[in-house]
């Protein structure tokens, strides 16, 4: 299957219902290109947050730029999956800001050390709607009949440098996008790693198959493929 990077088309979407049940693998893996995993994540089916996070390569500290954002994004699991959405993105949007002044401050404090930076993908679902906020290159897919579509979109220049990143300026550059959810709707968050040994088409085909251990066979099709990068990844169902 090919991936398809149009507008979702939502006019005659039949949306679910408020009583979902959400359904996620979710793996990390540290690649032989890093001493340690520079990528964190986390994933709670319960409240429908998820987030993934890899720490700038080349910059002091990234395992702790990824793990400080996705501690802001985890102290939020205490929100039931039915609070209020708007309430429950604005409370994500807040944490993500908090870390990025925690991150930008201790560049501040001593720059001749560098940034700590890293970049975050976060995914909100409640009832009908779902909200991604990112910022840098760590991805949101969504696989909906049979079609691939990228709901992020790469904070990159044209030769694939960050130009927005947690913790690398006072303005995180955060992003923001809701689509309408339909049940059997399958979310892949993801860090660069993963696409460094499949493609698209391959992460489609298998997310068109996917059952239980989906994800380590695809995390397994990446080593296979050549990836020597981190590789974090989480698939979350909208099951009904």
């Amino acid at each position: 299957m090919s991936p398809d990077h149009r507008d979702i088309q939502l006019e005659n979407a039949r949306p679910s219902t408020n009583a979902v049940t959400i359904r996620a693998e979710a793996v990390t893996h540290r690649g032989p290109r890093h001493a340690q995993n520079e990528d964190s994540f986390f994933s709670s089916p319960e409240t429908g947050l998820f987030a993934v996070a890899d720490g700038m390569g080349g910059h002091r500290d990234g395992h702790l730029a990824s793990a400080a954002v996705i501690e802001e994004i985890a102290g939020l699991r205490q929100y039931p999956l039915a609070q209020a959405f708007g309430h429950k993105v604005a409370a994500v949007d807040a944490a993500i800001h908090r870390a990025n002044e925690r991150l930008y401050r201790a560049y501040l404090d001593q720059p001749e050390l560098g940034i700590t930076g890293t970049t975050v993908v976060s995914l909100v679902l409640c009832g009908d709607l779902a909200t991604c906020l990112w910022s840098g290159d760590s991805r949101l897919y969504l696989f909906r009949a049979d079609h691939l579509f990228l709901l992020s979109e790469d904070h990159t220049d044209n030769v694939g440098r960050l130009t927005n990143a947690i913790g690398a300026d006072a303005d995180p550059g955060l992003e923001q996008r809701t689509i309408e959810v339909l049940r059997g709707d399958t979310f892949v968050l993801c860090t660069d790693g993963l696409f460094k040994g499949i493609t698209e088409t391959e992460l489609a085909d298998c997310l068109a198959d996917w059952s239980d251990g989906a994800a380590d066979r695809l995390l397994f099709k990446a080593i296979d493929g050549g990836s020597r990068d981190d590789i974090t990844f989480i698939i979350a169902q909208v099951a009904g």
